[in-house]
């Protein structure tokens, strides 16, 4: 029919005379009315070769709804019954085939022989060249490459890349020091505290020798602790404030505002040389009594 899209006709019939379109008299605002007042517009097709409306039965709605299920089309068919085995449901005396074996699937290939043997020959005399090895040629990486727009680097300017784990110390040692082993009262210390609180998520041990290790029991939990730490942890760019230092330190106050306040040295009282804790001064300013006390 597409090929007649933009013809009056449809075809041609047995004596070769066109056959014209009929003519279809319905707009949008008939196709609206006949949508809402038809209660079996939903089950109604346009043919285009006759451009008429053919109302569906059930039994080809049931079908058009099987095959949108991905189900057979026939209703009795069941797709889950018993399968028959041809070769194997009854036991035979003789086999199904017993003819016996070619020749030449005991002997090498004449045909792939002759082949080889022209291709060896091509070789020899400059005919073929064999596949050259490729020359390795230094690779140069474009310093320049996230300043583009339009390459790879350049549109993920905003990637943040995961924080690497912890690499493992001395403690996660299958032979550690001793002074990483823990006591028997640090151990104690060590199970009563809550898994938050611990400096450590296990506990060290020592072996003798690599092949006394363990499988470790905590691989998965671990594993997975990781997986929690990249998913709900989100990662974002912070930014950098440029601050002056000297705008952190408090402005002091300047000294003559801080007046009144001795300015001159009137008077010295020799003899207590060590740390002065308390001082008492007699009425008339002769005395004066300092100790350590």
């Amino acid at each position: 029919m597409e090929w007649y899209q933009d013809y009056p006709h449809i075809g041609y019939n047995l004596d070769g005379k066109k056959i014209f379109k009929p003519i279809r008299n319905k707009d949008e605002l008939d196709e609206f009315l006949d949508k809402m007042e038809n209660p079996d517009y939903w089950r109604t097709v346009h043919d285009k070769m006759t451009a008429s409306d053919i109302r569906l039965t059930d039994e080809q709605v049931d079908l058009v709804h099987r095959l949108q299920k991905g189900q057979f089309g026939d209703v009795n068919f069941n797709e889950y019954e018993p399968s028959v085995d041809f070769f194997t449901n009854e036991v035979m005396i003789h086999p199904v085939t017993n003819r016996p074996q070619d020749k030449r699937s005991f002997i090498p290939s004449l045909i792939e022989k002759e082949k080889v043997s022209k291709l060896v020959h091509a070789i020899k005399m400059g005919w073929i060249k064999p596949r050259k090895p490729k020359e390795t040629t230094p690779q140069y990486y474009d310093l320049w490459a996230k300043e583009d727009p339009n390459a790879i680097l350049g549109r993920h300017k905003m990637h943040v890349p995961a924080p690497k784990m912890r690499l493992p110390g001395h403690e996660e040692s299958y032979n550690p020091p001793p002074e990483y082993l823990l006591t028997e009262e640090e151990r104690l210390v060590w199970e009563q505290q809550d898994a938050e609180d611990r400096k450590l998520p296990f506990l060290p041990q020592k072996h003798s020798c690599l092949r006394a290790v363990p499988a470790f029991s905590r691989f998965i939990h671990e594993r997975f602790e990781r997986c929690l730490d990249l998913y709900l942890c989100p990662r974002q760019r912070k930014m950098r404030v440029n601050v002056n230092p000297e705008d952190l330190i408090p402005k002091l106050p300047k000294p003559k505002d801080l007046q009144p306040f001795p300015t001159t040295m009137s008077l010295v009282y020799r003899g207590h040389t060590s740390l002065v804790r308390c001082i008492s001064a007699s009425p008339t300013g002769q005395w004066l009594v300092s100790g350590m006390c």
